[in-house]
């Protein structure tokens, strides 16, 4: 746990619960504290180490002391409505599975007697009823399974609006499917290496570029064409940049 704390920025920390003080916490934070010092006592940690150790150890007892609580938040996770929603479209097409044997002569005395269960349900007594049955079975599959897909569309549409009002960083992360991974901050060198390689350096741009095409009307217009100087980007740059 402590490895994989290391590797998290501390926005990205999960909020822990305040944990009830009892006797099975505080033996299991005697247990804990041991190892910390063990710990300790190897390595030489800066602050940050040590802040990294304390989370890690708090999720350790957390993990531990509440898993009823994990086990009721799952709980409020499952979506029952999906799963009866899916029991109905498995229930009919088992049906018309069944129902597409009528006719074809089968002697399973299991499946004859599931076929006379199925017609006896519906009321079905001759062919033209048997094939009403079957497209009526079909567009309820279909009608089901656009439902759940409109529900699952509305419930992914609240929870990134949530997610854009609570943690907007996160929403584009998820959109754009990127796992960021935490590393060492550039060097100063390297920075300004990166920087001016792209606004240090002089380069050939696209004289028939539209942008550049309306500017010469605008400047024609107003005062004359003028050719764009390098002052006036440097200009522009400084106060984006102020």
């Amino acid at each position: 746990m402590w490895h994989k704390v290391r590797v998290l920025q501390i926005s990205e920390r999960e909020k822990l619960p305040r944990l009830k003080t009892n006797s099975k916490l505080i033996k299991l934070k005697e247990g804990i504290n041991g190892v910390i010092e063990e710990l300790l006592e190897e390595d030489e940690m800066n602050i940050t180490d040590i802040n990294n150790l304390i989370y890690a150890a708090a999720t350790i007892m957390t993990q531990i002391l509440d898993e009823p609580n994990k086990r009721s938040k799952n709980r409020r996770d499952v979506k029952f409505w999906k799963i009866r929603m899916q029991k109905q479209i498995s229930s009919w097409r088992k049906e018309l599975s069944i129902i597409a044997e009528i006719g074809t002569g089968s002697d399973n005395v299991k499946l004859k007697r599931k076929k006379r269960k199925i017609l006896k349900k519906y009321r079905v007594t001759n062919a033209r009823e048997v094939a009403q049955l079957t497209e009526t079975l079909k567009q309820k599959v279909q009608a089901k399974a656009q439902r759940i897909r409109r529900y699952e569309k509305r419930e992914t549409q609240y929870s990134q609006n949530k997610m854009f009002k609570d943690d907007t960083k996160k929403l584009y992360r998820n959109l754009g499917m990127k796992i960021l991974k935490a590393r060492e901050p550039p060097s100063m060198a390297e920075t300004e290496t990166y920087w001016k390689s792209l606004w240090g350096e002089e380069a050939q741009h696209n004289e028939r570029a539209e942008w550049i095409r309306r500017e010469q009307e605008r400047k024609v217009s107003h005062m004359g064409w003028m050719p764009i100087q390098i002052t006036e980007i440097t200009s522009y740059l400084s106060k984006a940049h102020n």
